[in-house]
């Protein structure tokens, strides 16, 4: 089912909403607004698995599959959605169409994020583009983000995404939760090697409390036994990442997901 959402006059947003959804718009029923296509003949197709929201996440390029695991394990948003909607506007008296590539929702902030190489970001025409789209989307309540491959493959950040996806299927049981929970009831940081060197409390069920948000580590430091692990976000806070931060109480009560 197709809605169309009237914005200020000089734009439009158009959505595309799951076929049960029978409500407004609600950002975690969104489908793509169009289908998958390859940008160029030696353009990527791909797929990313979200185990979270039960689906595949569909990239049309290696940049945005790269974007989309770092988004899977950093971000924790409360929804997100790939070629979320198309902006139509006129400029130049001429009718345009913009898609973008990601829309990320942490609360009332929903940023839109366009995925580009570095190259294609500092061209002047493109940056005089995304100027105006960044004003249409303010209007109606949306903060635009470009998102260079520089920043998205940014080391060991990547690295270290590409390593702890690998844990997203594992079941923590209730029982280990709560004997990781004991383990940093007295020290809010712990290393990876201190937490699982007692019976009951593997490396996987820990990483996977960090795809959680549970816990976390610090994505700017080579991963390994010695890694910190914390209840709190830990390291430099480079987008994206969760708004705002869980508490330690939160960590305290949080059951297995």
């Amino acid at each position: 089912m197709e809605e169309l959402i009237d914005g200020p006059h000089r734009s439009k947003l158009t959505f595309v909403a799951s076929p049960e959804s029978t409500e407004p718009i609600e950002l975690d029923r969104l489908r793509r607004v169009r289908e998958p296509v390859s940008r160029s003949k030696s353009g990527v197709q791909g797929k990313v698995a979200d185990v979270a929201s039960g689906r595949s996440r569909h990239a049309e390029s290696q940049n945005e599959l790269n974007a989309f695991r770092v988004l899977l394990a950093t971000a924790h948003p409360d929804a997100w959605q790939e070629q979320p909607f198309r902006l139509e506007y006129h400029r130049d008296g001429a009718k345009h169409r913009y898609t973008p590539d990601i829309l990320v929702v942490w609360g009332a902030n929903r940023e839109v994020v366009e995925v580009k190489e570095d190259s294609e970001a500092e061209k002047p025409e493109n940056q005089a583009r995304f100027a105006l789209i960044r004003e249409l989307l303010a209007e109606h309540g949306y903060l635009f983000r470009l998102w260079k491959r520089s920043e998205i493959c940014a080391e060991p950040r990547l690295t270290n995404v590409s390593l702890i996806l690998r844990y997203r299927c594992v079941d923590v049981s209730a029982a280990e939760h709560e004997r990781i929970r004991r383990a940093f009831s007295s020290a809010p940081e712990l290393s990876l090697r201190t937490v699982c060197e007692t019976p009951g409390k593997t490396v996987p069920s820990v990483l996977r409390l960090v795809l959680d948000g549970t816990l976390h580590i610090n994505w700017w430091e080579p991963f390994g036994l010695d890694a910190r692990v914390s209840i709190a976000p830990i390291g430099r806070q480079v987008w994206p990442f969760p708004h705002p931060a869980p508490s330690r109480r939160q960590f305290q009560e949080a059951g297995c997901r």
